[in-house]
């Protein structure tokens, strides 16, 4: 307990933890005023049955003369009144604990999931290679809110269900010392034993839990992402029997601390009510008359009737929260691995890439993580302002790696990338702020043309002039305007109501959008037809006379009026010319033209 105790404290910022502190502070002074009121019921109901004892008792006796009353039916009157305003003033200072409580936790819920959110969009690329987007879209989603449901929520419930307890079995204690240790004995026993025999289990099915819960958006996510080969291919059963044994995992889990939490209060329900008989046949067995222990029997009762309901809550909330702990242990290892890379910090005296002359790669060397051999070894080249290059070779030969790495996505493992003698590492954002990035393919988010050109912005930050422009740049204008909706067309999840051509035209011009300095291309034209990849490349020819243009291409159609052909080869570079000079004297070359 004590290490998920720290892990959550991670979680919180110094002034919440003043917060939880001053909420335990509020929640120990509602479990006074919950004994208060238990101990209150036994002495009313003792003065009910024998008024007398206004005047036996010195405080009473006191309270009486000074209430005015004229007959102990008057007092008894007032005494009613009064008992009824503090359990008046005790609920309504519970209530607003209570929504206090919850109003705290949901708002950090909030600011925790964003912050995980946040880790996870400014993490490295390489990160997203290794990790599935499925479980991050779980662990922001479910994990988080699994944490404040699951462990945070029933440790509160758990803190102030023990102070209760205490509390009223320091009452039980002072009033009956015997019988209250033989009823907390024989109670502790009880739960404790409970506790034992689901304990171990409840780890478990929360692991299965997190586990099939992430594998439930992977198998929708591949099913529902891929439909139309799903469907080709008819593999609806495959993704549906997927989804169905995970389901069933994560449902038999879930089953299992529904059980845990319900069937305990049956267990708990019977060991108070034979606490209390036990007290009464102890009692009984003693000697002692029944007109005597009526007072100390109703303050039993009375004690019962509180410490079954927190009794029942303490089972359930400490199988919560075994179950839902993992939870936490994920979040906290994201967070702890994430937050504690050192971030680049920007500072009046760092740079602004800005290019005017020269992009320099010099001796660039990258292996991904766990890869066996590099992907890029000693790459060297050099980009003047205004020139149009491109790599090409087979398949895994290097080239989107190159171009990760030249984007700042991939840092090298060796070597460094110059922009006019100043490192892109020292201002990454300024270097990628000039870039206009095609990749081979489009993302489109299910909203309008429009915004998925200007993609991340807000309505009210984008400009229109520059859309249109973009429009017009990508060979989008015929498309458009023929459409009833033109830019305000919803284009669907993933584009799926577009061709393949007409996503990649709208990530073209989303890339064009910021009127780059720099246009890089991945596959760019390959969802064109000819005619179209055509009139593009003739759109780019005329901007490469102020724009740099660095290529990717399969079609060496699209490349052959480039400045420089690098064919790139197991991560080197095996040749560099023009694409005439590399047609007439290197045969991979021409074995890639024909």
């Amino acid at each position: 307990m004590g290490k998920l105790v720290k892990k959550l404290f991670y979680l919180f910022s110094d002034r919440e933890k003043i917060q939880i502190g001053i909420i335990f502070l509020l929640m120990l002074m509602g479990a006074g005023l919950e004994t208060l009121g238990v101990g209150l019921i036994p002495a009313f109901v003792s003065l009910l049955g024998n008024p007398e004892i206004i005047e036996q008792q010195k405080t009473l006796n006191w309270l009486y003369i000074q209430s005015g009353a004229t007959s102990h039916q008057i007092f008894l009157l007032w005494v009613s009144i009064a008992l009824l305003a503090i359990y008046l003033i005790k609920n309504a200072y519970l209530s607003i604990l209570t929504y206090w409580q919850y109003y705290f936790l949901y708002r950090k819920q909030v600011s925790l999931s964003s912050r995980l959110l946040r880790s996870y969009l400014n993490s490295s690329y390489t990160f997203h290679l290794q990790r599935n987007s499925a479980d991050l879209v779980r662990n922001v989603t479910s994990e988080v809110p699994q944490i404040f449901a699951g462990v945070l929520i029933p440790m509160l419930t758990l803190v102030t269900e023990i102070m209760v307890m205490i509390c009223i079995g320091i009452l039980l204690a002072i009033a009956e010392p015997l019988s209250s240790a033989i009823a907390a004995i024989f109670l502790g026993i009880s739960i404790f034993g409970l506790n034992r025999t689901i304990r171990k289990q409840m780890s478990g099915q929360g692991l299965i839990r997190q586990e099939q819960g992430g594998r439930m958006i992977q198998w929708v996510n591949q099913g529902l992402g891929g439909i139309k080969e799903t469907k080709v291919l008819g593999r609806e059963l495959f993704f549906l029997d997927a989804f169905q044994r995970s389901t069933e995992a994560f449902s038999k889990a879930s089953l299992f601390v529904g059980l845990a939490n319900q069937l305990p209060n049956l267990f708990i329900d019977t060991v108070l009510i034979t606490a209390v008989l036990l007290i009464v046949i102890f009692s009984l067995i003693q000697g002692r008359e029944i007109q005597s222990i009526l007072p100390m029997l109703s303050l039993f009762a009375i004690s019962a009737l509180r410490l079954m309901p927190s009794a029942k809550r303490i089972v359930s909330t400490v199988t919560n929260i075994r179950y839902s702990r993992h939870a936490v242990d994920l979040i906290y290892q994201d967070l702890t691995d994430l937050e504690t890379i050192p971030q680049a910090v920007l500072s009046d005296n760092v740079p602004v890439l800005n290019l005017q002359n020269l992009i320099e790669l010099k001796d660039i060397h990258y292996q991904y993580p766990n890869a066996p051999k590099p992907s890029l070894s000693g790459i060297s080249i050099s980009i003047k302002k205004g020139e149009a290059i491109a790599f090409v070779g087979a398949s895994g030969s290097g080239k989107t790696t190159l171009i990760d790495v030249l984007l700042g996505l991939l840092t090298p493992n060796q070597g460094e990338i110059l922009v006019d003698d100043k490192n892109i590492l020292t201002n990454l954002a300024s270097w990628q702020q000039q870039i206009g990035y095609i990749p081979q393919s489009i993302y489109l988010s299910d909203d309008t043309i429009r915004n998925n050109i200007a993609f991340g912005l807000a309505a009210n930050e984008i400009e229109e002039e520059q859309v249109c422009a973009a429009i017009k740049a990508a060979q989008l204008e015929e498309l458009v305007y023929s459409l009833p909706d033109q830019l305000d067309t919803l284009v669907g999840e993933r584009g799926i109501r577009l061709s393949g051509g007409q996503r990649q035209r709208i990530g073209i011009a989303r890339a064009l959008y910021h009127n780059p300095e720099v246009i890089i291309m991945d596959e760019a034209t390959a969802a064109l037809d000819n005619t179209t990849e055509r009139e593009f490349m003739q759109a780019l020819e005329v901007m490469s006379k102020h724009k740099t243009m660095i290529m990717i291409a399969h079609r060496l159609s699209t490349v052959k009026n480039c400045d420089r052909l690098y064919l790139m080869k197991s991560g080197i570079v095996a040749d560099v010319g023009t694409y005439n000079e590399l047609i007439s004297r290197n045969k991979e070359f021409q074995t890639m033209a024909q």
